[in-house]
């Protein structure tokens, strides 16, 4: 059985500014010790949101410190949306394996350029894909930059 996180942002539900533009999204997850030695494989957390007829242009993974200290780690992490976890990422192995800080800039085909139609904003989830052999407590943190289109009858 897997369980489902959120954070503070994602309460929050905030989102884009009002209107035509670029607009950046940065959500984050800190001091995360209590909840990684307990992720399992197909957790899920919720980090914000996507506004609709937002544009993705890059999805950014980083960890602060080191997540999985094992010899052999196996950490890897999703980032998607609901209904398409691995929208922007899949199974990223580079985050969290070393000592010190480690970034992801990859992103998947059908991630890049992105626009969410849905007419609704969608929920940005990162998928625990395997746990960690070892969980270390550590700052992982996840950017997600987008500009909004306009979308039909939006204009207040």
């Amino acid at each position: 059985m897997s369980t489902a996180y959120t954070t503070a942002l994602f309460n929050a539900k905030v989102g884009a500014s009002s209107g035509h533009g670029l607009s950046r999204m940065s959500t984050h997850l800190h001091a995360i010790s209590g909840a990684i030695s307990t992720w399992a494989a197909n957790d899920t957390i919720a980090v914000g949101y996507i506004p609709r007829g937002a544009v993705v242009t890059n999805v950014v993974l980083k960890a602060a410190s080191q997540l999985d200290s094992n010899g052999t780690p196996t950490l890897a992490l999703d980032v998607g949306v609901v209904g398409t976890p691995q929208l922007f990422k899949a199974a990223v192995t580079t985050v969290g394996h070393a000592s010190g800080a480690s970034v992801d800039t990859t992103n998947t085909g059908a991630g890049y350029l992105y626009q969410n139609t849905s007419g609704a904003d969608q929920e940005v989830l990162i998928t625990v894909h395997t746990a960690a052999a070892t969980p270390v407590a550590g700052t992982l943190e996840l950017d997600v930059e987008y500009y909004v289109e306009d979308v039909a009858g939006s204009n207040p």
